[in-house]
Formats: C-alpha cells, sequence, structure tokens
C-alpha cells in the first residue's frame, strides 16, 4: 500500500516536473523572443525570432543579401533577422550606428594574419583610432594625389596597358587582369619599388597569386560567422593557399623592411610600410601587427577594385550606347582624338579628377549597382541601447509596396545592428528601376534627387572605419577607365554564360561567380 502512493507521488512529481520543463522551454525559445523580447515590435519572419540559425543558413548558402533585400520590400526599413539581430535600411541611421560609431561585433575579429590583429579586424573604438591614426593621413585625397603616389600609380596603368595591348581582340578574364591592376597599385603603395609584381606574367605567376587570395578568401563564411567550426570543415587547399599568399606577402616585406633600415634609397621612399615603421606607436605597430595591417590592405584592395572594374566594362559592353556617349566625351577630352592601343601612356588623375561628368555617372552607378562589399557592416548597440524612433513619411515613400509599420521602440544594448550596402542601394522610392545599371540617372535627375540618391550609397562604407583605400581605389579606376575607353571598344563575347558564370556572388565580398569574367577590348584605331 506504501508502495504504490510512493510509486503513485513519484509518477505525479514526474509529470508536474515534465510538464514545467515544457512549460519553461516553450516559454524561452518560442513565447518570449516571439512576444515579450524587447525586439518583439520589430517585424520579419518568425523563424529569424526564434533562431540565429535560419540567417547563418542563408550566409552559407549565399542568400544572405538578397533575402534580406526582399525583407525590407515586405516590412519595410527594418527588420529582424535573428532573436538578437536587425537589419536597418533607412539612410538617416547611418548617423546613428556608424558615425557615432558603435563598436563591432565579432564577425569582423577573424581578419587577422600572422597571428596578429590589425585596424580592420579590431573591436573596440579607442584602439581602432590609434591605429587608423598612423597611416590615415597617407591614405588622404592629398596625398593620393601628390606626384610621389601618382608616379607609382602610373607606372602601374603603363603596365597594365602593356596587357591590354598584347591581348587585343582576345576574349580575356577581365576580372583577373582588373584585379593584378590593383595588387600592384597597392603593393607599389606599400613596399615602394622593390614590390613584386604580379603584371610581370599577368596569366601565369600573376594570375596564380590572384587565384591564391580567391581561394583563401573563400573561407569567409567560417572565417567570421562560424570559427568554431573552420578546423573541422576547412579544405588543405584553402590552408595551402593562405600560406602560399602569406609567404607572399611576407617575402615583400623582408626585403623592403630591410631596405628601409639599411639603405639611403630605403629611407628615402615614402611607403605604407615606412609610415608604419616610423611611427610612434611602435607599442601598436609591432613587425606582425605591420605584416597583418599590409596583408589586410593587399587583400582587401586588390580584390574590390578588380570586381568594380570587372562590372563595370561588362556593363559598357552591354549598354553600347552608353559607351559610346563615354567614348565620345573622352575623345573631345582628348582634343578630338582616339589614342592609339601602343601609346601606353595614362591619363593622369589629377586632370580628370571629377571633370567628366558621363565617366563619373557610370562609375558612381556602377558602385551602386556592383558594390564590392555588398554584404553586412555589423554593428553592436552601446549598453544603452538606440532607439528605433517608428516608420515615417519617408521610409512609406521609400518602400511604397510595404504596408507595415513599425512603432517607436528600444534596441536594447548589445544587439547586433546591421546595414547592407546591397540594400540601401536598391531602395525603391529613391532609385527607380533600382536593379537596372542606369548611369544617366546621376545627370537627368533633379539637384534634389541626386543629393538623396548619394546619402544612400555606402560602397565604401560610413563613419570614422570606411574605407581607408578609397581614394587610391578611387585614383585607379579613373585613371584606368579613361585611359581604356581612349583606346578601346569593350565586347561581350559570344557563347559566354553572364548570368551563370559572371554573376555577382551572394557574400559580403562579391566576386564574380567563376572569378571570371569575359570580355574583348578591340582597338579604335
Amino acid at each position: 500500500m506504501l508502495l504504490d502512493i510512493i510509486n503513485n507521488d513519484i509518477n505525479q512529481l514526474v509529470n508536474v516536473l515534465a510538464v514545467l520543463a515544457i512549460t519553461t522551454t516553450a516559454y524561452y525559445l518560442v513565447i518570449f523572443p516571439l512576444f515579450y523580447h524587447p525586439l518583439a515590435k520589430i517585424p520579419g519572419p518568425t523563424i529569424c525570432s526564434l533562431s540565429k540559425y535560419w540567417i547563418l543558413y542563408k550566409s552559407w548558402s549565399e542568400q544572405r543579401n538578397r533575402y534580406v533585400n526582399l525583407l525590407h520590400e515586405k516590412y519595410g526599413p527594418i527588420v529582424r533577422i535573428g532573436p538578437d539581430e536587425v537589419d536597418i535600411s533607412d539612410v538617416k541611421y547611418l548617423q546613428d550606428i556608424y558615425v557615432r560609431n558603435f563598436d563591432k561585433s565579432t564577425f569582423y575579429t577573424q581578419f587577422v594574419s600572422y597571428d596578429s590583429g590589425n585596424t580592420f579586424s579590431t573591436v573596440d573604438k579607442k584602439t581602432h583610432k590609434d591605429s587608423r591614426k598612423v597611416s590615415h593621413k597617407f591614405y588622404s585625397k592629398t596625398n593620393i594625389c601628390s606626384d610621389n603616389i601618382q608616379s607609382k600609380v602610373e607606372k602601374v596603368m603603363i603596365k597594365t596597358l602593356g596587357v591590354f595591348d598584347e591581348s587585343k581582340n582576345k576574349d580575356i578574364n577581365c576580372f583577373i587582369l582588373f584585379s593584378e591592376m590593383a595588387m600592384d597599385a597597392v603593393n607599389a603603395f606599400a613596399f615602394g619599388d622593390n614590390y613584386i609584381s604580379v603584371l610581370d606574367d599577368p596569366w601565369g605567376k600573376g594570375k596564380e597569386v590572384i587565384d591564391s587570395f580567391g581561394l583563401q578568401s573563400s573561407a569567409w563564411f567560417w572565417t567570421t560567422q562560424m570559427p568554431q567550426w573552420y578546423e573541422w570543415v576547412i579544405d588543405s587547399k584553402v590552408n595551402a593557399a593562405s600560406a602560399k599568399v602569406s609567404e607572399w606577402i611576407d617575402k615583400q616585406f623582408r626585403t623592403c623592411y630591410s631596405a628601409l633600415k639599411t639603405t639611403a634609397e630605403g629611407l628615402d621612399q615614402e611607403t605604407l610600410l615606412s609610415t608604419l615603421v616610423n611611427s610612434d606607436t611602435s607599442s601598436i605597430f609591432t613587425q606582425k601587427r605591420i605584416k597583418s595591417e599590409l596583408f589586410d590592405h593587399i587583400a582587401a584592395g586588390h580584390i574590390t577594385t578588380g570586381t568594380t572594374m570587372a562590372y563595370l566594362c561588362y556593363e559598357l559592353a552591354k549598354n553600347v550606347d552608353i559607351q559610346k556617349l563615354l567614348q565620345e566625351e573622352l575623345k573631345e577630352f582628348n582634343q578630338g582624338k582616339y589614342i592609339k592601343s601602343n601609346n601606353y601612356n595614362p591619363i593622369r588623375y589629377t586632370d580628370i579628377d571629377e571633370k567628366l561628368p558621363i565617366m563619373q555617372a557610370v562609375i558612381t552607378e556602377t558602385f551602386r549597382v556592383h558594390a564590392a562589399i555588398p554584404g553586412q557592416e555589423p554593428r553592436v548597440t552601446p549598453p544603452g541601447g538606440m532607439i528605433w524612433r517608428g516608420t515615417t513619411d519617408e521610409n512609406v515613400k521609400a518602400y511604397p509596396q510595404c504596408k507595415v509599420e513599425t512603432e517607436p521602440c528600444k534596441i536594447p544594448g548589445g544587439t547586433i545592428v546591421t546595414m547592407q550596402p546591397w540594400s540601401l542601394h536598391r531602395v525603391p522610392g529613391v532609385f527607380e528601376n533600382e536593379n537596372e545599371w542606369q548611369p544617366m540617372r546621376w545627370i537627368d535627375s533633379t539637384p534634389e534627387r541626386i543629393r538623396e540618391m548619394k546619402r544612400h550609397l555606402m560602397h565604401f562604407g560610413a563613419g570614422s572605419r570606411m574605407c581607408i583605400g578609397q581614394h587610391l581605389a578611387t585614383a585607379e579606376i579613373n585613371i584606368i577607365l579613361a585611359s581604356l575607353l581612349s583606346r578601346y571598344s569593350v565586347e561581350l563575347v559570344d557563347g559566354w554564360d553572364y548570368e551563370r558564370d559572371s554573376e555577382m556572388l551572394d557574400i559580403y565580398t562579391t566576386v564574380p561567380r567563376s572569378e571570371c569574367l569575359l570580355l574583348r577590348f578591340v582597338p579604335l584605331l
């Protein structure tokens, strides 16, 4: 009898505990995140409110940028994409998030090399500020336009024009060639005259270097978002490529560092390396830190400019009418003449900077549609959080198809907030036919509309952490575009599937899907 009572009580206790466990689990996993979480008022798919792994899956499967953009079209300028993460596509919040300089998330902490961090990987504001100020002046537009830097860039452009001349009328992978051009430019900027030129053998050893950087970067998802799984999932070929490019940069570092310390020529050269070595922040810039800094600048500086120029020329080949307008503008600039392909003297950046409206429109529209870094730029809200000020009339105009309005609410401290250029560059109420490459919008629109469109551009980031190399990249793009279109027409290649093989990858830093974009450059003379 007593045993029956005890067994019955135990069974009842087990049942009660089971109900409590199920109820508690349901509350914390479902009810709280959907109804009581501080972000519960922010619209978005239910699955995103319940689990962070849905948006991680979208990143891993290379769908995130387009997926988040579709969410904005459905839900408006703010969407909840994770239990503790929101994405905002409202230009007014650039000030709140990036100009006020919220700390970076851990997304960036894995961008390290030689067992050392760098300015880009630095999360907290104070260390970042101290690190960035060392090289910021060297990257200023004034310095980029100086005779010292322009002579370095022009030497690279002469080599590049030589390769185009040798490859005229042939089908060439312009993504590789433009990446090599940018690689040589940033290497010359970093190391001076003793850098290793990939343009010396563009389709052989040079391509091997670019391919190795590409293979190393293919691990971006595991590096940035699931680093705990990196060792388990990464192919040995990726590690071999990483070792190869690290040694390639280290070799240049050792040569140039030795020259910097021991020769008059080295002491006289003004380079990024000399700027970092001679800074008064030796506590920050150890040798490992300097190498990591150089690696980051070289890796980012070549792939972004290469991608931008490849898609720019692709759009010109598709849009022959725009190409002809640009060629006529350049012909007028060149005293009514085209230039022969065997003339390798490039047009000087200081001669054309912002002086050719059609060319600037072509460049700006390419930055918009084909932003080289279209993906999320995550930040962490400070302990006091931030305020979402609610849906405004501007938001309604920006997303006219959206019927969802979001009330003002507080986004708590520790929340990941992101903005992605892919969405900001495609706000329907700001950019008519937002997915189409239409450079004349930057000429034919009203001054007010042009100002509004410019406010939405984020291709170089925003705030104090925006791309430090933007002026160097802009100079390269202006020089090579003006020089090429004064000499060549750009044509598509019959039989190449541009939609399948050259589509922009839906990842943080994009490249053509096959890392190949075939075009033909035909001399005008």
